[in-house]
Formats: C-alpha cells, sequence, structure tokens
C-alpha cells in the first residue's frame, strides 16, 4: 500500500510540471525559427529580446514568449539586436537597412528608407557612444555612425566586409576589424574617430580576417582576436602592437581560427575561446597564465562575473561550461542542439543563452539560468553590458 501511495504521489508531481525543480536552469521557451547564431539582450522592465531571421522575440521574466516584430518578406534579420539607454532596439537586415524599433514593436525609422539591391547585408552588430549615437558596419564595407534620429553623421569605407561589432571609446572612436570571407589574406583593425581613420594595424596572419570584436581595457589597451589565429593587444593612441599571441591555427574552415571575441577582468586578465574549444587565461602583459581543452567547438564570447567564475556555452550541444578563473572546469547539461551566440548575463545575475533544438533550426529556446554573481570585469561579456552597447564609459 504504501508503494502505492509513493508512486501515486510521484505520479502526480511530475505531472503537475514540478518536475523543472531538478532541470539546472530556472526556466526554458521555446519559440519558433533559429537562434543559432544569434545573442541575447536585456532591455527595459526586465525583459529579454532576440531575433531570428524572421522576427523579433520579446521574453518576460517569467518565461513567456512574444513576437514584437516581424520583417516583410524578401529581406530578413542579419545581426543581433542592441539597445540604447531609452530601451529601443536597433537591429539590422539582408536589405541594408538598420530599423529602430520601441520595446513595444512600433518601426520608428530604417537606414536608409527602403531596402538596398546589392549586397549590403549588415553583418555587425550596432553599438553606441555616449551621445547615443550608433555604429554598425556592412557587408559592403561601409561603417555608419548616426544620430539617434537616424541621419547620417558620417561613414567610412574600407573596402573590405564588416562583421565586428564596433566598440566605442569614451572620445568617440570607433575599433572593429573587416573580413573577406572565404579569402586568406591580411586584414586591418580601424580605429575611426568622426568619419576619417586615426590608425589601422594589419594582422600578423592571413585568414579571413575579424569575424571577432575588441573589447576595451581600462589602460588604454585594445584585445583584438583575428581569424588568423592571434590575439592582439593594441595601444589605442597610436595603434602599434603591444604584444601578439598565437593561440589557434590560422581560420580555413571546421574548427580552427577565432570566432569568439576577448572579455577582460577587472584585475585585466584577458579570457578568450577558440574555434578548437581551448579557453585561455592571458595576463594583461600577454603571458599565458593557464589554458583548458573544453573538446568541443566554441563561437561563443564568455562572461565574467564576480562569482570569480567564467560562464560560456558550447556549439554542439549547448552546453553551459562554468570555469573558475584559476581554471577549474565543471558543465551543465546541454541547452539544445547547438549554440554559435554569446551568452548573457544582467545586473541580477541572471545568465540567459539561446539555442536551436534541432538541425535544421525550425525550433529554437531561450534558456535562463540563475547565478550568484553579476557581470564583474573592463569588458566583461560581449558588447561590454546587458544592452550590448559596445561602449565602455
Amino acid at each position: 500500500m504504501r508503494k502505492i501511495l509513493f508512486a501515486s504521489i510521484m505520479a502526480v508531481f511530475f505531472l503537475s510540471g514540478c518536475i523543472s525543480l531538478f532541470s539546472p536552469w530556472n526556466w526554458t521557451v521555446k519559440v519558433r525559427g533559429s537562434f543559432q547564431f544569434s545573442s541575447p539582450v536585456a532591455g527595459q522592465n526586465g525583459k529579454i529580446y532576440a531575433a531570428t531571421s524572421e522576427d523579433l522575440y520579446a521574453f518576460t521574466g517569467t518565461g513567456t514568449a512574444s513576437v514584437v516584430y516581424s520583417i516583410g518578406a524578401g529581406e530578413w534579420f542579419s545581426c543581433d539586436p542592441s539597445i540604447d539607454e531609452n530601451g529601443d532596439i536597433y537591429i539590422g537586415t539582408t536589405g541594408g537597412r538598420l530599423l529602430k524599433i520601441s520595446p513595444t514593436g512600433n518601426l520608428i525609422w530604417s537606414f536608409p528608407d527602403q531596402q538596398r539591391q546589392d549586397d549590403w547585408t549588415v553583418r555587425g552588430d550596432p553599438s553606441f557612444d555616449n551621445a547615443g549615437n550608433v555604429y554598425y558596419g556592412d557587408a559592403n564595407g561601409t561603417l555608419y555612425c548616426l544620430t539617434p534620429d537616424g541621419t547620417e553623421l558620417w561613414s567610412f569605407d574600407t573596402g573590405k566586409e564588416i562583421w565586428s561589432k564596433p566598440a566605442i571609446d569614451n572620445d568617440g572612436t570607433a575599433y572593429f576589424g573587416t573580413l573577406v570571407t572565404g579569402s586568406n589574406e591580411k586584414h586591418r583593425l580601424y580605429a575611426v574617430k568622426d568619419g576619417l581613420s586615426v590608425w589601422s594595424v594589419e594582422t600578423l596572419g592571413s585568414s579571413a580576417g575579424f569575424y571577432s570584436s575588441p573589447a576595451l581595457g581600462d589602460g588604454g589597451n585594445i584585445y583584438a582576436a583575428s581569424h588568423d589565429g592571434y590575439l592582439y593587444s593594441i595601444d589605442s593612441e597610436d595603434g602599434s602592437i603591444n604584444w601578439s599571441l598565437q593561440v589557434a591555427p590560422a581560420f580555413t574552415g571546421g574548427d580552427s581560427g577565432i570566432a569568439s571575441s576577448p572579455v577582460v577582468a577587472s584585475d585585466g586578465t584577458i579570457y578568450l575561446c577558440t574555434n578548437e574549444g581551448n579557453l585561455y587565461s592571458v595576463s594583461p602583459g600577454g603571458e599565458i597564465l593557464w589554458s583548458r581543452a573544453l573538446k568541443t567547438t566554441i563561437f561563443s564570447t564568455p562572461v565574467i562575473s564576480s562569482e570569480g567564475l567564467i560562464y560560456l556555452v558550447d556549439w554542439h550541444e549547448a552546453r553551459l561550461f562554468v570555469l573558475s578563473t584559476a581554471g577549474d572546469i565543471s558543465k551543465k547539461p546541454g541547452g539544445g542542439s547547438n549554440s554559435g551566440g554569446s551568452p548573457l548575463m544582467t545586473a541580477d545575475g541572471t545568465l540567459y543563452f539561446l539555442s536551436t533544438l534541432n538541425d535544421i533550426g525550425t525550433w529554437s529556446q531561450l534558456v535562463s539560468f540563475k547565478t550568484n554573481g553579476e557581470p564583474s570585469g573592463e569588458w566583461p561579456m560581449f558588447g561590454f553590458d546587458q544592452r550590448r552597447s559596445g561602449y565602455s564609459k
């Protein structure tokens, strides 16, 4: 009788939905579309935003999802959203447009007004400066700077594709790299201010270029990783290379190269993942402090927490890896089929990441995981902060 009673209680317990208590995640929410290479961003009122190729989703803190904006036929979202200080959302399209969308889903403006006919796809996620101006690059090789009302302040042509999210210094200087898909040549990291080149520096090795985005350190150093396999420390004043460190073979397809972006801890330590699945801890002077082989493919950028922990997600199973700053490794079960985007940590210490649920990407999910810390560091995650502003004050 006791066995029957116990079995009945357990059946009710599981069927009631309480099984979620045994999950390592706070909650997950499933939506239609592919989040394969998508990164979430935090807006106002605790909402999280993420885009598939067709729909911009908003998620509440309790895990409900709604479509706030859908793009028209013949055009797709082509980068991740970023959010300004007022909560408005900026996102690029395959039609070469940058859209500004209100948190409730109203299109505020489009730059330009109509789709472009050639390949002007917006690949680099937008960033902001301290005046609210927005910076972004496109596949035609042009970096744009627009005012908050969508007026073009200036543009700068590199002649090569821009997939790198700009990092914006407090004086309005934008740092970004170039890329040419399928190429094997040397590329440049640029510093551009008011539409003029301050300096540019050429990579040491040949590769497809910069898919990774730079991070800014408090000491005036810029840290950038290229598909040539090098991590660079560059002086922001004159573009001289302080040091370079080859941590991966140059990208030739597959798991070579570096797609992940560097992050910088409060003590100046740089953390960087390679496509091969190696996580490096590097001193501000360019010395490898330790490295860990995670035996999986990593495209995403880590998050540094005030707990003294590093969080990152792998490609193949969307597993959450948790490492101490000494390199000790633990990991959570997979959160889906694959994940190429970067995790987000909000100010309350909640970690979010996106993944697909099958290989063809018809269903995806947002995963929420509560931590005991908060984002911490000189540049603690992709895009610097929870709005992915790309601006270090």
